[in-house]
């Protein structure tokens, strides 16, 4: 028996190996494309033109580069290194106005000191961070 496989609407001869081996790649093609249709995949290269890449449609403008997350990461990091070197009351103070969003008027309250005491500390501490992280 003489097998042939169409290329172009011309058929050409080949063994019975590579006759079998190519209707099981087409099959799996078929299956593939009839599960597509069935699951409703859409695919962004059905929107491509000559002109423009459909799935650059569909890109978070603004989302930060790979580059920029990597550096920020690595500014988190050193700024976790050098909290974790300040003193405990140091530390307290940083909490206290950037996590738990107390104010200096209240801290001053809470620790019975002066506001501008309390002021000049936190500009203080920022100064020594700032000093540590190299900005």
């Amino acid at each position: 028996m003489d097998y042939y496989i169409k290329i172009k609407d011309t058929p050409i001869p080949v063994t019975e190996e590579v006759y079998k081996a190519y209707c099981q790649g087409e099959r799996k093609e078929r299956y593939f494309r009839e599960s597509d249709i069935r699951n409703r995949t859409f695919f962004y290269d059905a929107l491509d033109t000559e002109d423009l890449n459909g799935s650059n449609l569909f890109a978070d403008l603004s989302a930060k580069s790979v580059e920029e997350k990597a550096e920020q990461l690595w500014f988190f990091e050193k700024l976790r290194d050098e909290v974790a070197k300040l003193d405990d009351s140091e530390r307290d103070m940083l909490c206290r106005l950037y996590v738990y969003g107390d104010s200096l008027r209240a801290l001053a309250k809470a620790q019975q000191i002066p506001v501008t005491t309390l002021q000049a500390r936190h500009q203080k501490l920022l100064k020594k961070l700032r000093k540590n992280l190299d900005i």
